[in-house]
């Protein structure tokens, strides 16, 4: 049997208020993948885009954030899509520059909430408590996200 070797890159934002609160949006229910369910903002990899080109555009348009530099790759995994299509996720810890002004893609999203991990298990989602669990884990641990995954493409050097 031969297995298609193409797949889509799919970088999502983990984004965490000071309060602990985790943002998820809820996908329409017309959507072919999760219809219903809640899950990160982020999207596909378009193009000669890199994954922090992305993501940080696929958040912009999803719910209206900006991502700040640096983001800690927090999980990775590989989704096989009701149309037979594979995915690979990548779910990146990101600091924004405010998280008080959503404003949500009404196309693709019919609500949001910023949660924690109880009251995330209680919604309908695509299986994101690891992500809710390491994040807390890396706060509490003081790490600065502004210190990982810089963008090269963006990076003069001397």
């Amino acid at each position: 049997m031969k297995m298609n070797k193409l797949h889509f890159v799919t970088p999502v934002a983990v984004i965490r208020r000071d309060d602990g609160r985790i943002l998820i949006l809820k996908r329409r229910q017309g959507e072919s993948v999760y219809p219903g369910h809640y899950t990160f903002p982020g999207g596909k990899v378009e193009g000669n885009e890199t994954i922090m080109q992305a993501l940080k555009r696929e958040v912009a348009e999803e719910c209206g954030l900006n991502i700040l530099p640096g983001a800690i790759l927090i999980k990775d995994k590989a989704i096989l899509r009701p149309d037979g299509q594979t995915s690979k996720a990548l779910s990146f810890l990101c600091s924004v520059e405010s998280s008080d002004s959503i404003k949500l893609n009404r196309e693709d999203f019919s609500e949001y909430m910023w949660a924690n991990l109880d009251e995330l298990r209680k919604v309908q989602h695509v299986g994101i408590e690891a992500e809710f669990q390491q994040a807390e884990r890396l706060y509490k641990s003081g790490i600065d996200v502004k210190k990982f995954v810089i963008d090269t493409d963006q990076v003069e050097l001397t």
